[in-house]
């Protein structure tokens, strides 16, 4: 060994140790400053807990940067330093910004005092069980405070809602004559100490305080205490910070990473491993919505789950129906609900308290039927009751098939994106598909699994499914034209329609496709191939599908109401008459207005989007909205604006097919979400409704914007891939903010209790 290399190992031994040194100094300085606070508080030397709070959380960060230095774990230079800002950057969040109000006594003589209940004056309040007396608003008055309230700590909790509603009302010195009103409130949620305490901007004494809560339908309201005063506590979130964390890393890396910077052709295995981690998270939180919905039942288990014996119109009723061999459901229509002039009337009903009547069933000459698909039923309820004797529960049939979707909906975009977009790059491959999932439309079904959401979620399995088998069967691109996957296509597509009538419209589509293949075959046809030998065998294989299972249905409808074509939702006994209901344009544009274009608007409260509301276009009549929660797919899944580039798109594409798919993509992508949207303007608005149309609107999107990417400059590559993330990041927000606003209020008292404490680790400000 040379004595230059020598001298090289002595100075990196060297470097090494001051290193060590240095490292070792930090970490015992941090340790120090955690046992001396640890002290401190102990012995209640001083009253340290923000700023203690504050020091401790600086001292794991030291640390936590100190580790990271010494082991990178094998992650480049780049990104090394990276997570050891974002670690500095989300510790100063913690402590200054999710932890502001933790310091808001320090600035004051704020003396602590717990308010003696039995000296207030009451309204609707009983002092001996301390709570309310009956429905309504019910108060507690301090006429003499006569001091500075920084804090106001109220301990209430309600015997029904996850939150106390509480309005204080108070005279300070700037306005002392009378109370202020409306301008402040508490929230305290059930469970969560914090939420207890707000803090408060008055001015000088505080002379009057007025408390009032707000009770509703046989609510009790129970107050434990009231203290002025109290320190708000320094608290860390883990969950916040951990989260913080991992999507700051996660969009670093599809912005920055070597690897995703290739194109998916080049980085395949990696993308898929990606996509299918990805795919068996969003099966698990489905699996979370799933048990939240079933939360309710305090008993539930999955042996009591698969053990049921009873159900719902298509988990039951059918089954019974089917087993018994009619199509008229096993219920007879009450005396009092015949005997009205119009039973389809709800005004008529309700005068009339016909009492309890089948819901959204349908009444026909005398016999109760079912609107909703047969395809669940005869693939899985039927046959499960047949073998075990009981129903399958609605709740897993919603998570099973809304799973199937999910699974095949990734496998759709990954062998169609493996066909056409392999030279794209493999992080706008990776945020297609994390988009398409996100904002499909999927999530509003599972927390509450009704035989409407039997009825999304199945059709939604069915058209992936369908989707992804055409894809597979190479009646376009490369690749031999598979009869096998071509008929498995048509066998989907066939049962989604018995699923759901509207689905028809991609089954009309997929005749394009298998037109396409009819093209495949005879561009490839060898001199000796003839019709019988070449053409039959594929068109009966992808058509006959259609008509064994179209002619079921038809049947079915022939059977129940005397025509193939009726499928009877005029005789639904639900919210409206639809044997009389008449077809106005204004109800289609309030549908894809909502659907498309409906604007979110901020809020002051978790997740600080509100979506309570439709846009109704003052339509003076009746239109009916299910679940008023709208934000349009154009601000959820912003590449959808690439639409506006199409003819661009049309013309940088391969001209040898491109007539042929240009037609595919308007008849999915385009002509048959309208049609949906526009069918249902009798139905009215749900978020839901959109599992049938969202997916496949964006895909037709991405498919533009990835042909004109592939011709774009290396610069402008790179910010189209900045363009996409920020994108990615909006579509995740609204998405989570209308899922969120869409379920919280069905949630049992604890889940949307814990619902409420994880947003309230988010508004600072409270």
């Amino acid at each position: 060994m040379s004595q230059k290399s020598r001298d090289g190992d002595k100075k990196s031994i060297t470097q090494r140790i001051k290193s060590a040194c240095n490292t070792t100094t930090l970490i015992i300085a941090a340790v120090v400053i955690v046992l001396l606070l640890a002290v401190v508080d102990m012995l209640g030397l001083a009253d340290l807990s923000p700023l203690s709070g504050a020091l401790l959380l600086l001292a794991a960060m030291i640390v936590a940067v100190i580790i990271l230095g010494q082991f990178t774990f094998g992650l480049s230079e780049r990104m090394v330093k990276f997570i050891k800002r974002l670690i500095v950057v989300t510790t100063i969040l913690e402590i200054f910004v999710f932890n502001f109000n933790s310091f808001h006594l320090i600035f004051g003589d704020y003396k602590e005092q717990v308010l003696d209940l039995s000296r207030a004056t009451v309204t609707n309040f009983d002092t001996k069980t301390m709570s309310n007396l009956s429905d309504g608003v019910t108060s507690l008055e301090f006429l003499s405070l006569d001091m500075p309230v920084g804090t106001l700590t109220v301990d209430a909790s309600s015997d029904k809602n996850a939150t106390v509603e509480i309005d204080i009302d108070f005279t300070d010195d700037t306005y002392s004559a009378r109370y202020r009103t409306g301008e402040a409130n508490i929230t305290p949620i059930y469970g969560n100490e914090r939420s207890r305490t707000v803090p408060c901007n008055f001015s000088g004494d505080v002379h009057k305080l007025k408390l009032s809560f707000k009770a509703e339908g046989g609510e009790k309201v129970t107050v434990k205490s009231i203290a002025v005063n109290k320190p708000i506590d320094f608290s860390f979130s883990p969950v916040r910070f951990f989260l913080i964390i991992f999507l700051s890393v996660t969009v670093y890396m599809l912005a920055f990473s070597g690897r995703l910077k290739k194109s998916f052709s080049e980085n395949e295995r990696t993308v898929k491993g990606i996509a299918y981690v990805f795919t068996a998270a969003l099966i698990v939180i489905a699996l979370v919505l799933t048990n939240a919905g079933r939360y309710k039942d305090q008993s539930h288990s999955i042996i009591k789950d698969l053990t049921m014996t009873s159900g719902n119109q298509l988990t039951q009723e059918l089954v019974d129906a089917f087993e018994d061999g009619h199509t008229y459901l096993n219920i007879e229509p009450s005396e009092k609900l015949m005997a009205l002039e119009n039973p389809y009337d709800r005004s008529q009903r309700d005068e009339a308290q016909i009492g309890p009547h089948p819901w959204d069933h349908l009444l026909y000459d005398g016999k109760i039927y079912s609107y909703y698909g047969i395809a669940p039923v005869v693939t899985l309820f039927l046959p499960y009751h047949l073998l075990t004797g009981h129903y399958f529960p609605s709740s897993w049939a919603v998570w099973l098939f809304g799973c199937i979707g999910i699974y095949f909906l990734t496998k759709l975009y990954l062998a169609f994106a493996g066909k056409f977009f392999k030279d794209i790059r493999s992080s706008l491959v990776l945020m297609g598909l994390f988009m398409m999932q996100i904002i499909s439309g999927v999530w509003f079904n599972f927390h509450i699994a009704n035989f409407y959401e039997i009825a999304q979620t199945s059709g939604f399995a069915c058209v992936t499914a369908g989707a992804y088998f055409m894809i597979k069967s190479n009646v376009i691109g490369d690749g031999k034209v598979s009869r096998l996957n071509a008929a498995l296509s048509s066998v989907f597509l066939s049962l989604a329609v018995l699923c759901r009538p509207t689905l028809a419209v991609y089954c009309v589509a997929a005749l394009i496709f298998i037109a396409a293949g009819v093209l495949k075959l005879r561009r490839d046809k060898k001199q000796e191939d003839t019709f019988v030998k070449t053409y039959l065998p594929y068109l009966l294989c992808a058509l006959l599908p259609f008509v064994l299972i179209g002619s079921v249905q038809m049947l079915y409808n022939y059977v129940r109401f005397g025509s193939v074509f009726d499928f009877g939702i005029q005789y639904s006994l639900t919210v409206n008459d639809f044997t009389k209901a008449e077809y106005h344009t204004h109800f289609v544009i309030i549908g894809l207005f909502n659907y498309l274009f409906a604007i979110p608007r901020s809020s002051s409260t978790f997740p600080f989007l509100n979506f309570y509301s439709v846009e109704q276009f003052n339509s003076q009549g009746y239109y009916f909205v299910a679940v008023a929660s709208a934000v349009g797919i154009i601000w959820r899944a912003l590449p959808t604006l690439a639409y506006a580039k199409g003819m661009r798109a049309y013309a940088l594409s391969d001209r040898k097919n491109r007539g042929l798919y240009t037609a595919m993509l308007i008849a999915v992508c385009i002509i048959a979400p309208f049609i949906i949207m526009f069918s249902i303007w009798e139905s009215g608005y749900s978020p839901r409704y959109g599992l049938d149309f969202n997916w496949q609107m964006l895909l037709g999107a991405l498919i533009i914007s990835f042909i004109i990417y592939r011709r774009c400059k290396e610069n402008t590559k790179k910010h189209l891939n900045s363009l996409m993330i920020i994108s990615l990041i909006i579509s995740l927000i609204l998405c989570f903010a209308q899922t969120y606003n869409f379920v919280i209020d069905s949630l049992p008292l604890e889940l949307k209790a814990q619902a409420l404490s994880f947003g309230r680790l988010f508004e600072f400000l409270r």
